[in-house]
């Protein structure tokens, strides 16, 4: 099959999570398939990080990105009915470049990569169109207007209105859609029962996020504590300071002397101040692995955010327990007290954190237990051969009749 792969953003490297899906996305269908590739670039300095990626693709295009311009469009399209996100990425230089590209190939099959990209081919008549938009984006800004006082909370509330009819709207006019967890999946066919969606989790790479260390050697005795993520995204900013300002002190009234890694890209300023002798704020690292490996316990409180959450998957590969509450862990097919633990207030989430620090059998056998279930379902092949079925059933209907105002 010849596909035409539309990214926002160059899938290289795979150090976030719409950039790991979309890497490895790639490797597995250039095994089988013939892969062009198509993506906003902001530094010619990405193209040159970014040429393994040549080994995989028959062709790559690389589209420039200009914030100062998107910012402009989007104050331009403020009054527009379409969310400010549409008018942050619409680019003439994007359109004309896929226009061009789908001009000089004949594509089986063209896969867009969030509602950002889609709108770009959704009036494609002629060939089958997947659109993977990895989570709800209006369910995400719904869970953060209710924890956002900042002044950005009245164009929250504005962005999640437009979001909501628009991304159901978009998924009608592709073949299939596919997002990332049940979450989604149930919130999107709450707006419309007749949307064709796939849940598609996303994996983790198994020969680098691996560990032999759980069931046979002792787990460090260190008390540390890790947090993952780009820093700089709003629900993990939330999780990090309600960890650090209402949870991490009931456990230090136990245990002084654990330490807390704060380990990511971009952290602003709030998280920067966090930084003392017992917590580290990293920025970006070059690998975060040696990070969970001296880990004793991988802390996430997450309380708004959406999808799949890629550090989870990672953290147990590596065999790491994780503490969790309920909407950090929906997604994972994981059972609450065996594959990981989740707990909903302070008291109660620094009870469930002590406990494993204090236990080292508890922390091998929930940590063993997380890692088997990331082995056996979240394998990049098998959700590969997944994406394989939903392409063939994108084919078999047919293209899908654009709707009216989708251009």
């Amino acid at each position: 099959m010849n596909i035409l792969f539309l990214s926002l953003r160059c899938p290289f490297p795979p150090n976030r999570g719409d950039r790991i899906r979309n890497y490895y996305f790639i490797k597995y269908l250039a095994e089988t398939h013939r892969v062009t590739l198509i993506s906003f670039i902001e530094s010619e300095d990405e193209i040159r990080d970014a040429q393994p990626l040549e080994q995989f693709c028959q062709r790559i295009e690389y589209v420039p990105f200009d914030r100062g311009e998107a910012f402009v469009r989007s104050a331009l399209g403020f009054f527009s009915a379409q969310p400010l996100q549409v008018h942050y990425w619409r680019s003439q230089r994007m359109q004309q470049k896929i226009e061009q590209v789908l001009a000089e190939d004949q594509f089986d099959l063209i896969h867009a990569h969030l509602f950002r990209m889609g709108q770009y081919i959704s009036d494609r008549e002629q060939i089958p169109k997947v659109l993977d938009l990895c989570d709800s984006l209006a369910l995400n800004l719904n869970r953060r207007s209710k924890l956002d006082r900042s002044f950005r909370l009245p164009l929250l509330k504005l962005e999640e209105y437009r979001v909501r009819r628009y991304e159901v709207e978009m998924v009608q006019s592709f073949d299939r859609g596919l997002v990332v967890a049940d979450c989604d999946y149930d919130y999107l066919l709450e707006q419309n029962p007749d949307l064709q969606l796939t849940v598609i989790p996303v994996g983790v790479d198994l020969s680098y996020f691996s560990s032999v260390e759980t069931s046979e050697a002792a787990v460090s005795p260190n008390q540390h504590l890790l947090f993952t993520g780009t820093m700089n995204y709003f629900p993990n900013v939330d999780a990090v300071r309600y960890f650090h300002d209402r949870i991490l002190p009931l456990i230090r009234r136990q245990l002084p002397s654990v330490h807390l890694s704060i380990v990511g890209t971009n952290p602003d300023e709030s998280i920067q101040q966090l930084a003392s002798d017992k917590v580290t704020v990293t920025g970006a690292v070059p690998e975060t692995r040696p990070y969970f490996e001296q880990a004793t316990v991988f802390v996430s409180p997450m309380r708004s955010g959406s999808g799949l959450q890629v550090k989870h998957l990672e953290a147990m590969a590596m065999g790491v327990p994780i503490v969790t509450t309920t909407l950090g862990a929906s997604g994972l097919d994981a059972v609450a007290g065996e594959h990981l633990l989740v707990a909903e207030t302070p008291q109660a989430f620094a009870e469930q954190t002590i406990g494993l620090l204090q236990n080292d059998a508890r922390r091998k056998k929930v940590g063993l237990a997380g890692q088997t279930l990331i082995r056996q379902k979240y394998d990049w092949r098998i959700l590969g051969r997944r994406l394989d079925d939903v392409y063939q059933r994108a084919c078999d209907a047919g293209p899908t009749l654009p709707l009216l105002g989708m251009t």
